[in-house]
């Protein structure tokens, strides 16, 4: 049913100012929450130690050929197609090189590290 109260439309049956009572079984869920056993902890870290981690996966700079060892590039394309995409990426890499020499040039050190990289990879069409 809805009522129009100074020209709102508000639906007064969906209006209930009191709580639901909780049922029993609610009551059983809770008591079983209370009594698991917390999980112990791990040893502590060094929050230092983690910062350096988080900052050496977001690397931006990592060498083309990082992943070289790790996969038979020759199943998947012939070594002409090898030797042309590593030559792109190798063009790439050096093109955000010399982007990155005008960035700290520009910017110093008032931007951090990865903001540049980012910035010097984006300048490269």
């Amino acid at each position: 049913m809805t009522n129009n109260i100074n020209g709102i439309g508000i639906n007064t049956g969906a209006v209930n100012g009191y709580s639901a009572k909780p049922k029993k079984e609610d009551a059983k869920a809770e008591e079983k929450q209370e009594t698991q056993q917390p999980q112990a902890q791990g040893k502590a870290l060094n929050p230092d130690d983690v910062l350096t981690f988080m900052a050496q996966q977001a690397a931006f700079n990592k060498p083309a050929n990082l992943y070289a060892g790790k996969y038979d590039i020759s199943k998947y394309v012939t070594p002409e197609q090898a030797e042309r995409i590593a030559g792109f990426v190798t063009s790439f890499e050096d093109e955000v090189a010399k982007g990155l020499v005008g960035v700290n040039e520009e910017f110093g050190d008032n931007i951090s590290e990865a903001a540049k990289y980012e910035i010097a990879a984006g300048m490269v069409v």
